[in-house]
């Protein structure tokens, strides 16, 4: 195993997916950890930030040699991994709503989409960057394929984190 220093969208690039096993336990995290987790990140964007944020480490495994498309499993991190996920879902939401546009590097819906959420070039079990298990990932993936978790069983932190940063997202 060795370490790797790399930013949280460049680990999300390509045709990956990341799994989490049967053996690791469901999403756990709450409103603490969301608000902890949002703090960091405003944190990391003010001036005086240096050279951005260690928002920690995410353990995975997976094939040595890469692939076309290349799937790992999660050994620790998941929980960051998905309210990460989570978040980028409900900024590409909010973007959305809002017909918030900036510079021609800034997010679009699109790019966050297509990007970070989905592997564009697959389907089925492979369209999806990050898969949890049973109740979080039929939650997660509606909420990133945008249909309606109304009349199905949900996940309720899963959805809890969603609508979370979809809160803080409208007030700043």
């Amino acid at each position: 195993m060795k370490a790797i220093h790399n930013q949280f969208l460049k680990l999300l690039s390509g045709s990956n997916q990341f799994r989490v096993p049967v053996f690791q336990r469901d999403y756990t995290w709450s409103e603490e950890q969301w608000k902890t987790l949002w703090d960091d990140i405003l944190h990391a964007g003010r001036p005086e930030a240096i050279g951005g944020h260690f928002l920690g480490s995410i353990v995975y495994v997976g094939d040595d040699e890469p692939a076309v498309f290349n799937t790992f499993q999660i050994i620790d991190g998941q929980q960051r991994l998905t309210t990460l996920v989570l978040l980028l879902t409900a900024l590409r939401d909010h973007i959305a709503s809002t017909d918030w546009s900036g510079g021609d590097d800034s997010p679009t819906p699109a790019k966050i989409h297509g990007n970070c959420l989905i592997n564009r070039d697959e389907s089925d079990r492979r369209l999806h960057k990050l898969r949890l298990r049973r109740t979080d990932d039929s939650t997660l993936t509606r909420l990133v394929d945008k249909r309606p978790t109304r009349n199905e069983q949900v996940s309720p932190l899963i959805h809890g984190a969603y609508e979370y940063y979809r809160k803080v997202l409208k007030k700043s």
